[in-house]
Protein backbone atom coordinates (compact mmCIF):
# COMPACT_ATOMS: atom_id res chain seq x y z
CA UNK A 1 0.00 0.00 0.00
CA UNK A 2 1.36 3.41 -0.91
CA UNK A 3 2.21 5.86 1.91
CA UNK A 4 -0.51 8.27 0.66
CA UNK A 5 -3.14 5.52 0.61
CA UNK A 6 -2.09 4.30 4.06
CA UNK A 7 -2.30 7.84 5.44
CA UNK A 8 -5.76 8.30 3.91
CA UNK A 9 -7.00 4.99 5.35
CA UNK A 10 -5.63 5.87 8.78
CA UNK A 11 -7.27 9.29 8.61
CA UNK A 12 -10.65 7.78 7.75
CA UNK A 13 -10.35 5.23 10.58
CA UNK A 14 -9.45 7.91 13.12
CA UNK A 15 -12.28 10.14 11.96
CA UNK A 16 -14.75 7.26 12.31
CA UNK A 17 -13.59 6.59 15.87
CA UNK A 18 -13.75 10.26 16.79
CA UNK A 19 -17.21 10.70 15.32
CA UNK A 20 -18.79 7.63 16.89
CA UNK A 21 -21.14 8.53 19.75
CA UNK A 22 -19.74 8.30 23.24
CA UNK A 23 -20.99 5.24 25.09
CA UNK A 24 -23.54 5.90 27.83
CA UNK A 25 -22.15 4.33 30.99
CA UNK A 26 -25.35 4.89 32.97
CA UNK A 27 -25.78 6.44 36.37
CA UNK A 28 -22.87 4.47 37.87
CA UNK A 29 -20.51 5.40 35.06
CA UNK A 30 -18.48 7.52 37.48
CA UNK A 31 -17.14 4.24 38.95
CA UNK A 32 -15.92 2.76 35.64
CA UNK A 33 -12.18 2.41 35.29
CA UNK A 34 -9.04 1.53 37.17
CA UNK A 35 -8.50 3.31 40.50
CA UNK A 36 -5.43 3.26 42.75
CA UNK A 37 -4.70 4.73 46.18
CA UNK A 38 -1.96 7.37 46.42
CA UNK A 39 0.35 4.90 48.19
CA UNK A 40 -0.31 2.22 45.54
CA UNK A 41 -1.56 -0.27 48.14
CA UNK A 42 -5.24 -0.39 47.15
CA UNK A 43 -6.48 -0.99 43.62
CA UNK A 44 -10.11 -1.11 42.49
CA UNK A 45 -11.30 -1.76 38.93
CA UNK A 46 -14.83 -1.52 37.51
CA UNK A 47 -15.91 -2.54 34.00
CA UNK A 48 -18.35 -0.58 31.87
CA UNK A 49 -21.89 -1.96 32.20
CA UNK A 50 -22.80 -4.83 29.88
CA UNK A 51 -26.46 -5.78 29.87
CA UNK A 52 -26.98 -4.06 33.22
CA UNK A 53 -23.98 -5.71 34.93
CA UNK A 54 -20.72 -4.10 36.02
CA UNK A 55 -17.86 -6.36 37.10
CA UNK A 56 -15.16 -5.33 39.53
CA UNK A 57 -12.27 -6.44 41.64
CA UNK A 58 -10.17 -4.94 44.38
CA UNK A 59 -6.75 -5.83 45.73
CA UNK A 60 -4.61 -4.74 48.64
CA UNK A 61 -0.86 -5.32 48.63
CA UNK A 62 1.59 -5.21 51.50
CA UNK A 63 5.34 -5.24 50.91
CA UNK A 64 4.72 -6.00 47.24
CA UNK A 65 2.64 -9.12 47.95
CA UNK A 66 -1.11 -9.61 47.58
CA UNK A 67 -2.69 -9.26 51.03
CA UNK A 68 -6.41 -9.34 50.19
CA UNK A 69 -8.69 -9.44 47.16
CA UNK A 70 -12.37 -9.16 46.37
CA UNK A 71 -14.44 -9.93 43.28
CA UNK A 72 -17.64 -7.91 42.84
CA UNK A 73 -20.46 -7.13 40.51
CA UNK A 74 -23.19 -4.52 40.43
CA UNK A 75 -26.51 -5.47 38.86
CA UNK A 76 -28.39 -2.34 37.77
CA UNK A 77 -31.32 -4.25 36.24
CA UNK A 78 -33.51 -4.26 39.37
CA UNK A 79 -35.15 -0.95 40.37
CA UNK A 80 -32.59 -0.76 43.18
CA UNK A 81 -29.11 -1.88 42.13
CA UNK A 82 -27.47 -4.80 43.89
CA UNK A 83 -23.81 -4.91 44.83
CA UNK A 84 -22.56 -8.50 45.16
CA UNK A 85 -19.18 -8.91 46.83
CA UNK A 86 -17.08 -12.04 47.25
CA UNK A 87 -14.08 -11.19 49.46
CA UNK A 88 -11.22 -13.69 49.35
CA UNK A 89 -13.39 -16.03 47.24
CA UNK A 90 -15.93 -16.45 50.05
CA UNK A 91 -19.68 -16.86 49.61
CA UNK A 92 -21.10 -13.79 47.83
CA UNK A 93 -22.80 -11.16 49.97
CA UNK A 94 -25.57 -9.01 48.46
CA UNK A 95 -26.00 -5.32 49.34
CA UNK A 96 -29.02 -3.41 48.00
CA UNK A 97 -28.97 0.20 46.87
CA UNK A 98 -30.58 2.54 49.39
CA UNK A 99 -32.96 5.33 48.64
CA UNK A 100 -31.13 7.62 51.05
CA UNK A 101 -32.37 11.17 50.36
CA UNK A 102 -28.81 12.50 50.73
CA UNK A 103 -27.57 10.04 48.08
CA UNK A 104 -30.31 11.20 45.71
CA UNK A 105 -29.28 14.84 46.16
CA UNK A 106 -25.62 14.17 45.44
CA UNK A 107 -24.90 13.21 41.85
CA UNK A 108 -22.34 10.47 41.22
CA UNK A 109 -23.00 8.84 44.58
CA UNK A 110 -24.45 5.44 45.38
CA UNK A 111 -25.01 3.66 48.71
CA UNK A 112 -25.60 -0.06 49.25
CA UNK A 113 -26.73 -1.70 52.51
CA UNK A 114 -27.18 -5.13 54.07
CA UNK A 115 -28.33 -5.04 57.70
CA UNK A 116 -27.89 -8.82 58.04
CA UNK A 117 -24.16 -8.76 57.20
CA UNK A 118 -21.67 -8.53 60.06
CA UNK A 119 -19.36 -5.94 58.49
CA UNK A 120 -19.56 -3.81 56.51
CA UNK A 121 -23.28 -3.12 56.43
CA UNK A 122 -23.09 0.08 54.38
CA UNK A 123 -20.92 0.81 51.31
CA UNK A 124 -20.96 4.24 49.68
CA UNK A 125 -19.14 5.20 46.48
CA UNK A 126 -18.84 8.78 45.26
CA UNK A 127 -16.96 10.71 42.62
CA UNK A 128 -14.49 13.26 43.96
CA UNK A 129 -12.35 15.95 42.35
CA UNK A 130 -9.38 13.60 42.75
CA UNK A 131 -11.17 10.47 41.46
CA UNK A 132 -13.25 7.94 43.37
CA UNK A 133 -13.90 7.45 47.08
CA UNK A 134 -15.66 4.79 49.13
CA UNK A 135 -16.73 4.56 52.74
CA UNK A 136 -17.72 1.41 54.57
CA UNK A 137 -19.29 1.16 58.02
CA UNK A 138 -21.96 -0.42 60.16
CA UNK A 139 -25.48 0.94 59.52
CA UNK A 140 -25.21 3.19 62.57
CA UNK A 141 -22.01 4.72 61.15
CA UNK A 142 -19.63 2.99 63.54
CA UNK A 143 -16.39 1.34 62.41
CA UNK A 144 -15.98 3.71 59.46
CA UNK A 145 -13.21 3.09 56.93
CA UNK A 146 -12.55 5.49 54.06
CA UNK A 147 -10.85 4.74 50.74
CA UNK A 148 -9.69 7.25 48.13
CA UNK A 149 -8.37 6.50 44.67
CA UNK A 150 -7.14 8.38 41.63
CA UNK A 151 -7.30 7.00 38.11
CA UNK A 152 -4.58 4.45 37.39
CA UNK A 153 -1.82 5.81 35.21
CA UNK A 154 -1.39 2.69 33.06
Amino acid sequence: MSPKLLAAALGIALAACASSPKRDLGRLGFMVGCWQSADGVNLEVWSPPEGGLMFGYATTTRNGALATFEQSRIDTRPSRAQYVASPEGQRPVVFTETRDPLALVAPNTVTFENAEHDYPQRITYRATEEGLAANISKLDGTRPVAYAWARCEN
